[in-house]
């Protein structure tokens, strides 16, 4: 048989082919079978949830009613928000450090080793010898003419500061997401309330009716309608009360506890907060902008881009390096004939380098920095655009809120009164159901209205301290509005 190059080729890559599936431990990749049926995954890759096991036995104490304090040192605690920025901000100091070895010699240990054999002719014996020894390098950079390696520390540095201030920041926003949910949770429970009174006044109206027509003053129709209003009643008051659940649910999650955490709340004073005084709203943009956390980092970022245009310039001036070396080395004859003697070396020099041309590597990165730098400086003047903008319209929203807060405390009182009296004028046979039904739904839906003005105020109030950076667990622009539920009796 002769071997043809298609045979080599088969025969040199077997064992090829082979070594590879050797070394690759034959693993296939799992893959769907069908493009219209679900996969079905091998055992070993279901694999078990240990940091949820761990979430559900690491619960806090929750056999007291929680204050809004409360529950905020449970969500710092356990929100993975924060942790994560507090691992990004620790990083970014890691990187300061690791900026700060430009300011100190490199040192590199090596050791080596060569064998070497020499055959002159084949009528005389191989000779060959061995060499081997550690050897200890040092470059240490002297000085950059561009002031490259400050620069570096310099930006750094702002990038840390930039990940200090997202990590205050993202304190803040556990903080207002909690307060948020914790009001939801409030509003939609006096809601419930709310919608429970208004079905007891449906069956109030539904029994006069009923009364009404035995004793022959009401008819039929009146008591369809007064059972249309109940059941009203009733269908508002199931939606109420699943919106409570849900709302319990948000809660858990801005505290960081799973959805299905039963917890006891301790309800805010029931005096709501007064309303503000006249502000100078141009004093309070101005010191919110230097307040808030968001809007100093991205100054920090700015700075570092900055920064960043001086190590790039940096690299069109020269640097100035001292070298240094020493070695050890040893040798083993292998014929038997001396060779050399073991021995030191050692030297020192200074380098200068310069790079006169790159290919505009230089010049096109300094180009990208400078971009770059305008780029965070025009986001930085949006994000302050956007920041004036929400602190007006959360004060205006705070101030409308107090307003509809109180226009709703009216509108329930005078809707309560109505329907007393259209209930008393329908029993005594002076009015008709429809008036009774038109008094009760003004009722209910001032009830309503009472409900969510109050949560409004208390929602805007911790929307305004969000907005100017005044936000924070024990030390907000005015804590005992921020954080107004009574704290519960300790043991």
């Amino acid at each position: 048989m002769i071997a043809t190059p298609r045979t080599i080729r088969m025969f040199l890559l077997a064992p090829a082919a082979g070594l590879a599936a050797m070394l690759a431990g034959c693993v296939s990749a799992p893959t769907p079978s069908r493009d219209d049926t679900p996969w079905t995954p091998p055992r070993d890759a279901r694999k078990s949830d240990d940091a949820w096991q761990a979430l559900r036995a690491d619960v806090p104490d929750l056999s007291k009613p929680l204050a809004l304090s409360d529950l905020a040192d449970i969500a710092l605690a356990n929100n993975p928000a924060t942790r994560q920025r507090w691992h990004q901000a620790r990083a970014a100091a890691d990187q300061v450090r690791q900026v700060e070895g430009l300011f100190m010699p490199e040192v590199t240990a090596s050791a080596s080793g060569l064998r070497q054999g020499v055959d002159a002719n084949t009528n005389h014996f191989d000779s060959g010898f061995l060499k081997y020894g550690p050897s200890l390098q040092v470059n240490y950079l002297v000085i950059n003419f561009g002031g490259g390696r400050r620069a570096a520390v310099e930006q750094a540095l702002q990038t840390v500061y930039a990940a200090d201030y997202a990590f205050n920041r993202s304190i803040q926003d556990v903080l207002y997401a909690v307060a948020t949910a914790y009001y939801a949770v409030v509003s939609s429970r006096s809601a419930v309330e709310a919608a429970e009174a208004n079905v007891k006044d449906a069956q109030t109206a539904l029994e006069a009716a009923k009364t009404g027509k035995s004793a022959g003053t009401g008819t039929e129709l009146d008591v369809l309608q007064a059972q249309t209003a109940f059941d009203q009643a009733r269908y508002v008051l199931a939606n109420a009360q699943g919106q409570t659940q849900i709302a319990n649910g948000n809660l858990c999650m801005a505290v960081g506890l799973p959805a299905d955490t039963a917890l006891q709340l301790a309800m805010p004073a029931a005096d709501l907060p007064p309303p503000l005084a006249e502000q100078d709203l141009r004093r309070l943009i101005d010191e919110a902008l230097q307040r808030r956390p968001d809007i100093a980092a991205l100054r920090s970022q700015l700075a570092a881009s900055r920064a960043a245009i001086r190590v790039a310039t940096a690299a069109y001036w020269p640097s100035l390096y001292v070298n240094g070396s020493l070695s050890r080395d040893y040798y083993d004859t292998i014929t038997g004939q001396p060779l050399q003697d073991n021995d030191w070396a050692y030297g020192i020099g200074v380098n200068l380098q310069w790079t006169l041309f790159n290919g505009f590597q230089t010049t096109s990165a300094r180009q990208i920095a400078v971009e770059q730098a305008d780029a965070a400086a025009a986001q930085l003047r949006q994000a302050e655009l956007a920041t004036s903008a929400d602190i007006w319209e959360r004060y205006q929203t705070y101030r409308t809120a107090l307003q509809k807060n109180e226009f709703s405390a009216a509108f329930l009182k005078s809707a309560s009164a109505s329907q007393a009296l259209a209930l008393d004028s329908y029993k005594a046979g002076l009015s008709g159901i429809l008036e009774l039904l038109t008094a009760e739904t003004q009722l209910a839906q001032a009830r309503s209205q009472r409900v969510a003005a109050r949560q409004e105020v208390s929602a805007a109030l911790a929307g305004l301290a969000y907005a100017t950076g005044l936000f924070e667990k024990r030390a907000a622009a005015r804590p005992e509005l921020l954080f107004s539920t009574p704290p519960h009796d300790k043991e």
